[in-house]
């Protein structure tokens, strides 16, 4: 997540000291209970655990992310701090939150403490064969991450990396899941790119225009591929090559095969939102109005359709 900023202004080498860092909790280490290692990556590790008895996932980050010259720890280090400041002001029911920063972790290491979703990433739910999604689950999953990212526009932060990965998925109540939208790791820190540094995104979820640029409207793109993905429950373009896949990114021609028997409603909504023309895409208020209208559909069918 990123907040955006105008990139016509010249850029200030800005030190610590600007950041309202009074408002960003910090947490001990030894206030944490580390229970079970979730994943690892470049970035650094995810952990299930404890703070003070509420569950949590720590995120270790790995020293060598804020490697190289000092000038560019520096900005690393300011980088981070700013973006952990930016996430402690979020707070909506559809954005994971944040908690707060660990800055005596092993090694004088810094970590972020968020919180815990039990069924971890929508994309591990999909995969789930046991787990069944009705098109009312899927059109609930699909609402609230709408609603979380139009509460993250209109905070002016861009995601940059909106996919099922980075989404977190609660299950408990079997009829209504619920989904926040979160992202593994700081962005800045973790960016997956195509030229090291120069392109925000992964791949297949990436809106063409993010290869100069980019706006709030490449977040609409990836929630296309993101409900092609709920839908379907596979990931887009398994079998094609990556350099087929860029090719098909630069050339604004790559879309994924939409099933046949997909609901034509659901159908128009995912083509609106991966629009080669960003211009055309809806924003995620008239994203959220249409699910709502879907929703509801949905519900009149249901009821019609039940014996009396």
């Amino acid at each position: 997540m990123v907040e955006t900023r105008n990139d016509s202004l010249p850029s200030i080498d800005l030190s610590l000291g600007d950041l309202d860092i009074g408002s960003l909790q910090i947490i001990r280490n030894e206030d944490l209970e580390e229970l079970k290692e979730l994943g690892s990556g470049t970035f650094g590790t995810v952990y299930y655990g404890k703070w003070r008895g509420t569950d949590v996932a720590i995120k270790r980050i790995k020293k060598s992310c804020f490697a190289g010259r000092s000038s560019e720890q520096e900005r690393l280090t300011v980088e981070f701090w700013r973006e952990a400041v930016i996430l402690s002001k979020l707070h909506h029911p559809n954005v994971m939150a944040f908690y707060g920063v660990v800055q005596d972790g092993p090694d004088g290491t810094l970590a972020t403490v968020t919180e815990f979703m039990v069924d971890g990433s929508l994309r591990h739910v999909l995969l789930r064969k046991d787990r069944h999604l009705d098109h009312r689950k899927r059109l609930i999953i699909a609402m609230d991450t709408a609603f979380g990212m139009e509460y993250l526009h209109s905070k002016n932060i861009v995601h940059f990396d909106l996919k099922c990965d980075n989404l977190l998925v609660n299950m408990k109540d079997s009829s209504r899941p619920i989904c926040k939208v979160g992202d593994f790791g700081l962005s800045k820190i973790k960016r997956n790119t195509l030229v090291s540094g120069g392109v925000r995104g992964t791949l297949p979820w990436m809106a063409p225009e993010l290869l100069n640029g980019g706006s709030k409207k490449v977040d609409v793109f990836s929630f296309g591929i993101v409900l092609w993905e709920i839908l379907t429950r596979e990931e887009p373009y398994a079998n094609m090559h990556y350099g087929a896949i860029i090719g098909g990114i630069v050339n604004n021609t790559l879309r994924p095969v939409i099933p046949s028997d997909c609901d034509p409603e659901w159908r128009r909504l995912m083509e609106e939102c991966w629009a080669p023309d960003p211009a055309v895409r809806p924003s995620f208020t008239e994203i959220t109005n249409q699910l709502r209208v879907m929703s509801a559909a949905y519900q009149n069918k249901a009821h019609a359709h039940k014996p009396s």
